[in-house]
């Protein structure tokens, strides 16, 4: 290659800069006109040095950007974590080579740090480049597809700021998981994957409370009674007597939601309902129904004695009233949800958190427990996971699934974009953070480098995402 002679003039040093190097020049002459172009794309394409290995870890001569994976010569694979202006001179003399006489100073080339990725560790003077990716669409590794489904540790938390193509990454994750026989369940709070579940035969529905099929734990949850200090025994048996009565009122093709309603109010004057009191068309009324409904329920003697006591207990009857009619209106009411092969619960339209937090986690828990039933492998995803996990009452329930569901086949995947307090019960699947303390507290789980690789996040680019278990960093690749 001919590169045009350089004047040895001495000037200030001046900085050649693109998007992917850089070098420092000192001793050359003001304008860059004089410099030839190709001597530009020869210090861009030119292959790598590694200089030295410290535990795992490669200082590379070279041009390399933070987020590069590097290929060496015996086939080991290097991702840089970052770059350096300045390096001992006594290891460069590229810029001496790239022209026919000497050049004086000159000054150190752009350097690189690099995790080893790889089993092979590179020696120094061993020759590497940029890794060539594989082609194709999906989530890769420079090895390959990449499948993150089915470790050890089975749930994972996807993490990377907006438009950074977390959304694409578990949509992939979707099919995947469909594609290996998993049950899918996703959480979604964006109305993002509808289309995604929906391509794998699935359905999309707002969240449902199936009233006729859920524990006394999951009512708890759904009416925010979980939520109160004091014992809520006796309110709780309330709402199951009212949501039992709406069921048997509703048996068969009922108006679930109208019985619901009606239920409430019977309640209200249980003590004051006559069981032979008719309407004017000699029909039952519905509270004289759903009345009834609780007789058969309970039996003769023990319904006497509720309503004996509702008489001296209106407020209780009251609050559980509304906090059934509450839970009713923040989501599907129905009778029993048989889960599908495929299921995106959209939250899009629930703006209240406290309301949404109550039916997201009603839903979950009640999905939790049909999973566990079933004993099938299943994909659950949990978006905007930090909104829910700032709940107690979800985060306590999400943290005790966590911890039972691998022996059940399921792996939770946690969504976001900041950090959360989960984290360390998963893997770590992140992409470009653009806080530097978030950034810290995620790289905390590299092995080695935490420091760098927290310098790292920052500058990933959209699509690119890092994998860490606290054993291995992956890097990854997102292709639509």
């Amino acid at each position: 290659m001919q590169a045009r002679r350089l004047e040895t003039r001495l000037l200030p040093p001046m900085q050649i800069a693109d998007a992917d190097f850089s070098v420092c020049l000192c001793g050359l002459v003001e304008s860059f006109s004089v410099i030839d172009l190709s001597l530009l794309a020869f210090f861009a394409l030119m292959e790598g040095v590694v200089v030295e290995v410290v535990n795992k870890v490669a200082f590379v001569e070279g041009f390399y950007r933070p987020g590069t994976v590097l290929v060496g010569e015996r086939g080991s694979k290097m991702l840089v974590v970052s770059r350096r202006k300045a390096f001992p001179a006594s290891y460069v003399n590229v810029l001496r080579m790239a022209v026919d006489e000497p050049l004086e100073p000159v000054a150190p080339v752009a350097t690189a740090r690099a995790l080893v990725v790889s089993d092979e560790v590179p020696e120094p003077g061993e020759r590497v480049r940029e890794v060539g990716w594989p082609s194709g669409s999906g989530i890769l590794t420079p090895d390959g597809p990449a499948n993150l489904l089915g470790a050890e540790v089975p749930h994972l938390s996807v993490i990377a700021s907006t438009g950074m193509g977390k959304t694409t990454l578990v949509k992939m994750l979707v099919r995947q998981a469909a594609e290996y026989g998993y049950r899918v369940v996703v959480f979604d709070m964006h109305n993002e994957y509808c289309g995604a579940v929906e391509a794998v035969g699935g359905v999309c529905t707002p969240p449902v409370l199936p009233l006729c099929d859920m524990s006394d734990h999951e009512l708890m949850i759904a009416t925010g009674l979980a939520r109160i200090s004091a014992s809520p025994i006796r309110m709780m048996k309330y709402i199951r007597l009212m949501a039992d009565g709406a069921c048997r009122l509703a048996d068969g093709d009922g108006d679930l939601a109208k019985a619901l309603e009606a239920c409430i109010e019977a309640f209200a004057m249980l003590d004051k309902i006559s069981l032979d009191q008719k309407r004017l068309d000699s029909g039952d009324s519905p509270f004289v129904a759903c009345a009834r409904a609780v007789r058969d329920a309970v039996g003769a003697v023990a319904f006497n004695t509720i309503r004996s006591v509702v008489r001296e207990d209106e407020d209780r009857v009251g609050a559980a009233g509304m906090y059934l009619s509450w839970a009713a209106g923040s989501a599907r009411v129905v009778k029993r949800f048989d889960l599908p092969k495929a299921v995106a619960f959209n939250m899009l339209e629930f703006k209240s958190l406290f309301a949404t937090s109550d039916a997201v986690l009603a839903t979950i828990a009640y999905t939790m427990r049909k999973v566990v039933e079933a004993g099938e492998k299943t994909l659950l995803v949990v978006e905007e996971a930090p909104k829910l996990l700032a709940d107690s009452v979800a985060s306590r329930n999400l943290e005790l699934f966590l911890s039972q569901a691998r022996k059940f086949g399921a792996t939770v995947v946690l969504v976001s974009q900041t950090p959360h307090d989960l984290i360390q019960n998963t893997r770590l699947v992140v992409g470009r953070v653009n806080n530097s303390t978030w950034a810290k507290k995620l790289a905390e789980l590299a092995p080695q480098m935490p420091g760098e690789v927290a310098k790292l996040l920052p500058q990933l680019r959209r699509g690119e995402f890092i994998y860490l278990d606290g054993r291995d960093v992956v890097p990854l690749r997102v292709v639509p």
